[in-house]
Order: structure tokens, then C-alpha cells, then sequence
């Protein structure tokens, strides 16, 4: 059964902290280091991450957010994930790694969203460089038939078939493929669990755009990796992000694709770390987890590998235990109180 959101008082009187927890895009080593992380966030900050108040998933953070909001634990995620589900653990009837593979499917030969690049041309100055490269990118012809299913059984047996998941207030973010506008599932309008998933986690020219209601929606990463901007202004005391994609301590590859990918995180990085800096100008205490030299090691420099995933994993497990450890520790002593009886 899925936990309360928790807003019970401490031994002083003083209230639980009011928490979210955001996840970022990141491919299918992005949704494996994700869990190794949430695994170590629970253990260190000493609460189930079913009882925060909002969720917030992009892409592959989508489809973990989809599973908490089911009521899967952290560690039913992570046991079957790793192809060991205890005999009570609830059917979370998927292959992870179906559907994709270590090479790019091969993609379709035209742009994939006309309207995205005439929408640039006419309005450069408004246009984000991100949104713009999807529309040029050719639609993909791989599948995510196999996630579809994954949370529309886990979302029907837990009575979340024909509703949204209300708490934790869940929010899952896709860009409107014709618009280049972010859309907030959940928020702004309400679909079927499983299709907004399937719609955030639309990477062009690996997967084709979803359709949803005639509209096609891809990955939500093309205007936010995280979209941690949209808690901006909410009534939060704590904001855990996890960003598989940008990277705080980086290392030096020598190989150029290593480096351009390492580009690519700083971008990513720059951008979160703005974000971020608004939510503490609101007083929120904000925690930001990325992967570091070491998960970097093993995750490599394509995300879609799936032959990776244990190894990486068990990485993000450790090296963000270390993290949030170093984080948590200059927590003040109330808050770390309340956070305790959160799982108790």
C-alpha cells in the first residue's frame, strides 16, 4: 500500500518537512543510476520516497516516478531491476532492457517536426536550441511498448487506471511536438498514466513521437532536463534532485566522444545549477545528486546501453550515499528529527 505524504509533528511540535523529489532525463543508465540513488537517498535522508509531497519525472525520471506514485518501494524497484524480486514484491512485469539496445535504431529519413523548425526560423530569438534539433531530427522507429505496459498494469492494479496518481502529486513533463512547449502531465491536463510516460521518454530520432488525443509529445528533456523550475514558488521546505545527465565533479576522457558528451553535461549542469539557485531564493533547501568520476566510468558515453545497467547501478548506490552524506550533514538538527519519524 502506497504511504501518506507525511505532515506529522515532530517531538517539539515543529512539522515534517515538506518535501519533493525531482528526477531528470537520462536514458535507460539514467533510470538504472537513479535508482541506485534513490536507494541511498532514503538510507541517508531517512524517509520513504512515496511520502514526499511532489514528484516531478522527465523522460527516464518519468517512468520512476510513475512507479512510486503506483506505490512500488525503492526496493522493489531496485530488487527487480537487478533481476532478484522477492517472492512478496509486487509483478512489475517488464524486461527493462526490451525495446532498445546498444546501437540507434535505424531512424526514418525526414525531419521529424517541420513545424518546430519553421517555428525557429520565424522566431530565432524565442527558439531553444534543444526544441529545435528534435524538430530536425528524423522520428525514431524503436519502441517503448514495453514501458507502456509496465505502468499501465502497475498503475491498474493499484486502482490508478482510469485517475491520475494524486499523492504524492505527481507530475510528469513531455514537450509538444508541434508547440516545442513544455506540457506538464498530471498538471496540466490529465491522460493516462502510462501514455504520459511513453510521451516523456520520446527521445527523437530513437523513439517516434507519442500521440496522444491526435497531438504527438516527445522527451520532456528537449525544453528541461529536469524541469526542477516548475517548484518555483510551491509551499516546500526540501528538493531532492537526482540528474543523471549533468554531472557536478567531472572528470578528464581523453577520447573526443567522451569529451563532447562531457560538454554536453556542463551545458546541462549550468543550466540546473541556475535552476536550482531560484528555488533556494524561494528557501527551499535544495539537495542535487549527478553522477560523478566514478559512475561516469561505468555508465560511458552511450545511455542507452542496457548491458550497463547492474553495474551502474550499484555505482550510484555508493557514490551518492557519499554525496548526500556530505550534504546532510550540515542539515539543521530539527529537520533532521522530522525526517527521521518520517519512516517510523
Amino acid at each position: 500500500m502506497l504511504p501518506e505524504p507525511s505532515d506529522d509533528a515532530d517531538g517539539e511540535g515543529a512539522a515534517s518537512p515538506r518535501r519533493a523529489v525531482v528526477l531528470g532525463s537520462g536514458g535507460v543508465l539514467g533510470f538504472a543510476w537513479m535508482v541506485g540513488a534513490l536507494a541511498a537517498l532514503e538510507s541517508e535522508a531517512g524517509f520513504d520516497v512515496r511520502t514526499v509531497q511532489h514528484l516531478v519525472g522527465t523522460s527516464a525520471g518519468s517512468l520512476a516516478a510513475a512507479l512510486l506514485a503506483c506505490g512500488a518501494s525503492v526496493d522493489e524497484i531496485r530488487r527487480h531491476h537487478q533481476g532478484v524480486p522477492a517472492p512478496t514484491d509486487p509483478p512489475i512485469a517488464s524486461d527493462y532492457s526490451a525495446g532498445t539496445s546498444r546501437a540507434l535504431p535505424r531512424p526514418r529519413l525526414l525531419p521529424g517536426s517541420p513545424r518546430l523548425i519553421l517555428g525557429a526560423v520565424r522566431h530565432p530569438r524565442q527558439a531553444r536550441a534543444a526544441v529545435t534539433l528534435a524538430g530536425v531530427l528524423p522520428a525514431g522507429r524503436g519502441t517503448l511498448e514495453p514501458v507502456r505496459r509496465l505502468v499501465a498494469e502497475l498503475a491498474a492494479s493499484n486502482g490508478f487506471d482510469s485517475c491520475w496518481p494524486g499523492r504524492p502529486q505527481t507530475w510528469v513533463v513531455a514537450t509538444d511536438y508541434r508547440s516545442g512547449k513544455r506540457v506538464v502531465f498530471g498538471r496540466d491536463r490529465e491522460v493516462a498514466l502510462a501514455d504520459a510516460v511513453v510521451a516523456s521518454c520520446a527521445i527523437p530520432a530513437w523513439y517516434p513521437p507519442a500521440v496522444i488525443d491526435g497531438r504527438p509529445y516527445i522527451d520532456g528533456g528537449a525544453v528541461s532536463n529536469t524541469s526542477v523550475d516548475l517548484l518555483a514558488g510551491a509551499h516546500l521546505d526540501e528538493v531532492y534532485v537526482l540528474a543523471p545527465m549533468a554531472s557536478i565533479d567531472l572528470d578528464r576522457p581523453r577520447s573526443p566522444v567522451s569529451r563532447i558528451e562531457r560538454a554536453l553535461r556542463r551545458a546541462i549542469t549550468r543550466s540546473l545549477v541556475a535552476d536550482v539557485a531560484s528555488l533556494r531564493a524561494f528557501g527551499m533547501r535544495v539537495v542535487l545528486v549527478t553522477p560523478g568520476p566514478a559512475d561516469l566510468a561505468v555508465i560511458g558515453t552511450n545511455l542507452m546501453n542496457p548491458r550497463r545497467r547492474t553495474e551502474v547501478l550499484e555505482s550510484a548506490m555508493r557514490t551518492t550515499a557519499i554525496q548526500l552524506r556530505a550534504e546532510l550533514a550540515a542539515r539543521p538538527a530539527r529537520a533532521r528529527r522530522a525526517s527521521g519519524q518520517s519512516l517510523g
